[in-house]
Formats: C-alpha cells, structure tokens, sequence
C-alpha cells in the first residue's frame, strides 16, 4: 500500500537546512541593523543655520538678496531682501516686489514695486542638501497690490531647480 507523501509528493514534509536558515536569517537581521543604523545617523546630527539654503532660480542661496519668480525672463522678482530669521523652521524679512507690467509688451513693460513681506517654509531634503522651498508673500501694508495682483502671493522656488537639475 502507497502513502499520501507517496501519492502526493507536494505533502511530503520539507527537509529544512538549518544552516541556510540560520545564514538568511542573520543576512537579514544584520541588513535592518544596518539600514536603521544608517538612517537614524542621518536624523539624530543637528541641523545648524548654514546648513539651510533656498533657490533663486536654478542656484541655491543662502540668505538671498534676490529671489526671482519668473527665471525665464526675470519679468517677476523679489529684491533688496533682509532677513530677520533664517533657520530649519523657516525664514522671514522684508523685500521689494518688483513686476514688470508687460503692457503694450515685455520689452516696453512698466516696471511697478512694492515693499512685502516674505516667509520661506517647508524643509525638503535634496541632493544632501536641505533647503526652504516655499515662499509665501503678502504687502507690507495687507492691501492688494496698487497695480490689481491680489494681496498673498506664494511660491514654489525649488520647482524650477528640480526641473533643470533632474
């Protein structure tokens, strides 16, 4: 008389190797060590001040004078910028807002300004570098721009990097 194991090989009790298990089991125990090891050495070293850059277009800033919006023809940008805190929580200062008004044309545009005020958020890791990506901006006074842009203006600066940088 036959047996299950005989008349269904797939039922056959596994022969395990109790040394391979053992080498797997450890590869793998030694490759979460390593991994939790490598990550939190990343996290656990402070963040200091010089280590937190922004983007004025495709180059990275730390504690810009300018920032443009518009890279491709410089028609928007933020200039003669102070910095009154600067750190891995953000940023804050005071600017000018200059727009070139592009009426009849760009190139015979009405340039307008006005003072703002500006905070950069939003910590993001790129390239092991760390930078503030968002720019949030408002007028001075809290009123709409006087050339019709609606008062709160913001800003992914890092966008354009990313796409020319890859």
């Amino acid at each position: 008389m036959r047996s299950v194991a005989d008349l269904r090989p797939w039922k056959r009790p596994l022969k395990v190797n109790n040394s391979r298990v053992a080498i797997t089991a450890g590869a793998v125990f030694l490759f979460a060590a390593l991994a939790v090891s490598l990550f939190s050495n990343q996290s656990s070293k402070p963040i200091t001040t010089a280590q937190v850059f922004t983007w004025d277009c495709e180059t990275a800033e730390y504690k810009p004078e300018i920032i443009t919006i518009t890279c491709a023809d410089g028609g928007i940008f933020v200039e003669k910028i102070q910095w009154s805190t600067w750190g891995k929580k953000g940023a804050t200062g005071i600017g000018v807002l200059s727009e070139n008004l592009c009426q009849p044309n760009c190139a015979e545009g009405k340039r307008v300004t006005a003072p703002v005020n500006l905070t950069l958020s939003n910590l993001t890791r790129y390239k092991e570098k760390i930078y503030l990506r968002t720019l949030d901006m408002t007028t001075s006074n809290g009123k709409e721009f006087p050339w019709g842009r609606a008062n709160g203006f913001q800003w992914d600066v890092m966008e354009f990097a990313e796409l020319m940088r890859g």
